[in-house]
């Protein structure tokens, strides 16, 4: 990208370019800020953005962006353009069948999977959690929804739902998060982004560099340096040659925990860093890219319900162009392990993902060919935390910023999670300075 001019003055740097890194960095660009942007990486996104395999733009942690929602509102705001195109042929496979969601949603689906009074009493028990004040957090939705039904096809729907959303499973979910984002993102439907992830984030650079702002890729930041509780100045290393950035504002897009070892635990209260260490748990995310030159579904989208692993299996050529060669399909899987806080053997779970995929796609070998596996876990996870343990956006020290999926308000997750911490972050800069 830019190489950094050390004379140039910015109003805020920014610390990794993913999703709050970059939501971040063109709000303030587009609201009159100097922002100097560092980047670990080669490339833009983190944790949602595409890398080009052969010709096919494959998705790096996350693919589908929420419609309408606060991704697309930055885009709408600053005048850049999304490029989403709306998945219009969506389905949910249960136990071998499909059921279009055209013809009729989760309702529609428990309905034609359950007994009568069984469907009713669940619907009726969704229906109050979701408008009134629905249960809380000290039980999971597996568990909240056992108090309705056992039916392993409402659970499998429901499953499918949760852990392709949200990077865990139905039993590691609190069941008061899980109705607090509904509340947040319905009506929910998701589109893919035409060329791929980093088109947009490359749209996002330009306008960022157009209003002075610079974004400097394989920088590796060593610390972020404080002083009477207020923030200093950021040091970095780029092309073997040590930087350091004089600045009021620091917007951490690395999560809670690394945010601490760059400024240094004993520049935060104990207490601080334990909560930020008991609230940080993160989730394990499987994700299989393959190629095809057939149209393996009606669909382009499929939520998976009653397989071992498998939740999602998305189909972004079908809608957006520049993602593959001309006269093929690309297809991403994602599937949760069997226990997304931890994951014991990953040849294990990618086994149980293929025997999934065996099962939804007869001859699965013979007809598809696969691009990347990937088990994304640790300091590079699904979800830096589950739902509902956000750390948020704000810190102890004046002028530090978390952005993220583990900085966004309880409600909100993913891609919409950390666009929603950035538009907060920038909402509480503008207002103070």
């Amino acid at each position: 990208m830019v190489r950094l001019n050390p004379k140039k003055l910015f109003d805020a740097v920014i610390v990794g370019a993913g999703v709050g890194g970059m939501c971040a960095a063109t709000l303030l660009a587009h609201r009159g800020r100097k922002v100097a942007l560092l980047e670990k990486r080669p490339s833009l996104g983190g944790r949602f953005s595409t890398i080009n395999r052969n010709g096919y733009q494959c998705a790096v942690g996350g693919l589908a962006v929420p419609v309408g929602h606060n991704l697309e509102q930055i885009c709408e705001a600053t005048g850049i353009p999304s490029g989403v195109k709306p998945s219009t042929s969506v389905a949910v496979w249960l136990d071998g069948q499909y059921f279009d969601i055209s013809r009729g949603g989760t309702r529609r689906i428990i309905k034609e999977v359950a007994e009568p009074d069984e469907a009713q009493r669940v619907i009726k028990a969704l229906s109050e959690a979701t408008t009134g004040e629905g249960p809380g957090n000290d039980i999971s939705f597996k568990d909240w929804l056992n108090q309705y039904t056992h039916n392993p096809r409402i659970h499998g729907l429901f499953q499918a739902t949760i852990s392709s959303l949200l990077t865990v499973n139905s039993h590691e979910l609190p069941a008061g998060e899980y109705f607090r984002l509904i509340r947040v993102i319905t009506p929910l439907t998701f589109g893919f982004i035409e060329g791929g992830t980093i088109s947009l984030w490359q749209r996002m650079a330009d306008f960022i560099h157009a209003r002075g702002g610079e974004i400097i890729t394989t920088a590796t930041v060593g610390e972020i340096s404080t002083e009477d509780g207020e923030i200093r100045d950021v040091q970095f290393r780029h092309n073997r040659e040590d930087h350091e950035i004089s600045t009021p504002i620091v917007i951490s897009n690395l999560g809670p925990s690394a945010t601490i070892e760059k400024v240094g635990c004993d520049y935060f209260s104990p207490e601080y860093v334990e909560e930020i260490d008991r609230r940080m748990r993160p989730t394990a995310l499987l994700w299989i890219h393959f190629a095809s030159e057939e149209r393996l579904f009606d669909y382009s989208a499929v939520s998976l319900g009653c397989t071992r692993r498998v939740n999602m299996i998305d189909a972004p050529s079908f809608e957006a162009e520049g993602v593959v060669p001309e006269g093929m399909h690309l297809y991403t899987v994602g599937a949760a392990p069997l226990n997304a806080l931890q994951v014991d053997d990953v040849k294990v779970e990618f086994a149980a993902v293929m025997q999934d995929l065996e099962r939804v796609i007869p001859d699965f070998d013979k007809r598809c060919t696969i691009l990347s596996k990937t088990c994304y876990r640790g300091k590079w996870p699904g979800f830096r935390t589950v739902p509902g343990s956000h750390a948020g956006h704000k810190t102890p020290i004046s002028g530090l910023y978390n952005v993220g999926d583990a900085a966004c308000p309880s409600g909100y997750a993913g891609s919409m999670g950390a666009a929603k911490s950035a538009q907060l972050v920038c909402d509480d800069i503008v207002l103070q300075r």
